[in-house]
């Protein structure tokens, strides 16, 4: 018996051997070639470049990591295959530069490590995802908030998410849906949809600090709240959905101001959904009808807008989650087209005049 096994682990070892000899073509010949990516800038010419198209992810190998020919021998036999995304909604990126996906088909968060050319899921052992929807990332102590709507729960991750410590918010909360990380108040903030209500928690001891909002229609008020922001002074930004505005919170959330209403024009919305801030305090608001972005001034103000319907590159069906690193890239989970775009915000210095 043993010898025959000495004989197989033989075998498979000159197989790998051999496949390595190879090279990794082989195992990537499934995979598609795309096309060079173009060069798109909002807005167009002769206006001076505001926003500049990076990238589309969908799989890994779109961000360079591919693994070796021995891993994908091993990956392709274990069934470890990596995953084309579904359908993404949350999206963030960690202090190392992690990107962080959350696929709500699939049930699932992706991780794309660049820095070590690795690639990997979050499944919680013993306690699968039932409906992930967005991710919130403390880099401060490690920890990383995944919000599941179906369990009523935010589960929490550390290590890159590659070990799960447990959870929050049972029998808090009723429909957890966007998240954010607060730094100005060390707290973890939760869009709570189903109550209409925005939920406290303390990142030190993970306790309920309280609530604010409630629904309605007046000031301070929700209806289907989904996405939030906060800002480095900790002032806080909530996606109004069905009151069609974005609101504005002091970092205890006492109501501060809000702007946008319903309709077709600039600066208008129909599905507010993902909300974001960049250096210079813009605010870019996803918009999952008009299957754009608006960028608004840290007053409310519309500047301009990127994106329109469609499945090419810079364009958008169904948009939903929306992050901005501290490198000032925007990062877009295109939900209905699979994907993560990737784009650049110009600040005035970096534009040529």
């Amino acid at each position: 018996m043993k010898k025959r096994n000495d004989l197989q682990a033989a075998a498979l070892l000159l197989t790998l051997i051999l496949f390595s000899v190879m090279g990794e073509g082989c195992f990537f010949q499934s995979v598609e070639e795309r096309e060079p990516l173009p060069e798109l800038v909002w807005p167009s010419a002769p206006e001076k470049p505001r926003i500049r198209f990076i990238n589309s992810l969908s799989r890994p190998e779109h961000l360079e990591i591919r693994p070796s020919a021995v891993d994908n021998f091993l990956n392709f036999f274990s069934g470890k295959a990596a995953s084309s995304m579904i359908k993404p909604y949350g999206v963030e990126t960690d202090a190392l530069g992690r990107l962080y996906v959350v696929d709500t088909a699939l049930k699932t968060v992706h991780v794309y490590d660049r820095g070590e050319i690795d690639y990997y899921t979050l499944n919680p052992e013993g306690a699968p995802f039932a409906s992930p929807i967005d991710i919130a990332i403390d880099d401060q102590r490690g920890h990383v908030y995944v919000s599941d709507s179906e369990q009523k729960v935010i589960k929490i991750f550390q290590e890159g998410g590659k070990s799960y410590v447990g959870e929050i918010g049972k029998g808090t909360c009723e429909r957890p849906t966007g998240l954010t990380i607060n730094k100005k108040t060390s707290e973890l903030l939760v869009v709570d949809t189903l109550s209409a209500n925005i939920l406290r928690y303390g990142l030190n001891d993970r306790k309920f600090r309280g609530a604010f909002g409630g629904d309605g229609t007046g000031e301070g008020r929700f209806r289907y709240p989904t996405n939030i922001c906060a800002k480095e002074d900790g002032t806080i930004l909530v996606s109004d959905s069905l009151n069609f505005r974005i609101q504005v919170f002091s970092p205890t959330g006492d109501f501060l101001g809000m702007f946008g209403s319903e309709g077709d024009r600039p600066g208008y919305f129909t599905r507010p959904r993902g909300v974001a801030v960049d250096s210079d305090e813009n605010i870019y608001v996803v918009d999952g009808l008009f299957d754009n972005i608006q960028i608004f001034d840290s007053n409310g103000r519309v500047l301009m807008a990127f994106g329109n319907h469609g499945t090419g590159y810079g364009e958008f069906w169904l948009p939903a989650g929306i992050f901005i690193d501290k490198d000032d890239r925007i990062y877009v989970s295109d939900c209905y087209n699979k994907r993560v775009q990737i784009f650049q915000y110009l600040k005035k210095d970096e534009v040529q005049e």
